[in-house]
């Protein structure tokens, strides 16, 4: 009894499995069959994750995913090609170079990458969700000739010698002109850059140079003075803000005062006067000392202009007039306190007046 038993339940286990291997292949097959059906019916579209320069075209036929790609593309479409460097952008529309976009052979290639594998490995994706990310680069075409042109023109504007910095007084007011690096193209690696950024969605190419330093920055300023003739005026300049401002008196048309870039290069407290020899001076003693009828005053800063002096002057009543024999004379007390905020080798830059310095303001002058 036992045996025949045994045999039942054994019998029993062995029809079970074939049952069940039975309907797990059954199971196989028809979901294979399912997921083959689902690949034959998606024949014709765009699978799971396919984008084209940014657009998803997933699940589209071809002429969906042309219409997608136009709409999704038109600003690029319209967007101008741009060379930047520096705070500079030279740029020229899409039309002037014929960029066009090839929405049509980036949508067969991404169908085609799509497609391209085989049966098994397209179902096994379906059903495992795992689809195969498909990305198509931006593929345009352009007229060669015409991006090499824009490329010259752009590298001309762009290549420069390198330029000082200086102190433009043209106004009558300090204005700091930084300093400028020189800077020269590579004709051919910015032929290349451009090249690749007509390929990318900004179109925009960070122009790469070779810089050479000025020789002089704008650090180098610190106080100076400004002489504006015309005005009659002294004022002095910490950079380019103004510290304080005194009347003068200024060179007569015979003995005029000399514009140019000067520099203070001495400090004299209760200066000697020494007679020049000049015409103006025949008259006058060889020697006056130190005290209140000195011509030079209390205070006197000679400048690296031969004979010319900032000073004090008894004769008060010359201020505000172009009466000296080229000297700038000032009241005692404005002098003397100047004196003391400025030292030697302090920049003095002598104007004719406003919109007329009389000399180029973009020279550097040979002392500094």
């Amino acid at each position: 009894m036992r045996s025949v038993v045994w045999l039942g339940e054994k019998k029993l286990h062995r029809i079970m499995l074939y049952v069940g291997m039975i309907l797990l292949v059954c199971i196989v097959v028809g979901l294979f069959a399912f997921l083959g059906i689902q690949d034959i019916m998606a024949s014709g579209h765009y699978p799971a994750d396919v984008t084209v320069a940014g657009v998803n075209i997933s699940g589209l036929t071809k002429a969906q995913a042309l219409q997608k790609m136009q709409a999704g593309l038109a600003g690029i479409d319209r967007k101008p090609l741009a060379v930047v460097i520096d705070s500079e952008k030279y740029q020229i529309t899409p039309a002037e170079v014929g960029l066009q976009i090839q929405y049509r052979k980036m949508a067969d290639e991404a169908y085609s990458k799509a497609w391209s594998m085989n049966f098994f490995e397209r179902i096994g994706r379906r059903f495992s969700n795992r689809p195969k990310p498909i990305e198509v680069a931006l593929q345009v075409t352009y007229d060669e000739a015409q991006v090499k042109l824009f490329v010259k023109n752009a590298a001309g504007l762009i290549e420069r010698q390198p330029q000082n910095a200086f102190i433009d007084v043209t106004s009558g007011m300090p204005v700091i002109v930084p300093s400028k690096d020189g800077r020269q193209v590579n004709y051919d690696e910015a032929l290349k850059a451009t090249a690749a950024a007509l390929l990318t969605p900004d179109r925009t190419v960070n122009m790469q140079v070779q810089r050479t330093p000025a020789a002089l920055s704008d650090k180098v300023f610190g106080r100076l003075i400004v002489i504006n003739i015309a005005q009659s005026m002294l004022g002095l300049y910490d950079r380019d803000k103004l510290v304080v401002q005194y009347p003068v008196a200024c060179g007569s048309p015979s003995y005029p005062t000399p514009a140019g870039i000067w520099k203070v290069v001495g400090k004299q407290r209760n200066p000697s006067w020494n007679n020049p020899g000049s015409d103006w001076a025949k008259g006058m003693p060889p020697y006056i000392g130190p005290g209140p009828g000195n011509p030079l005053g209390t205070r006197a800063l000679p400048l690296s202009a031969s004979g010319v002096l900032i000073h004090g002057t008894p004769s008060s009543w010359s201020i505000g007039s172009n009466v000296s024999h080229g000297c700038i004379r000032m009241y005692m007390k404005d002098v003397e306190a100047l004196f003391e905020m400025v030292d030697v080798n302090t920049p003095v830059y002598i104007i004719k007046g406003p919109g007329n310095p009389g000399f180029d303001v973009t020279k550097v002058p040979n002392w500094m």
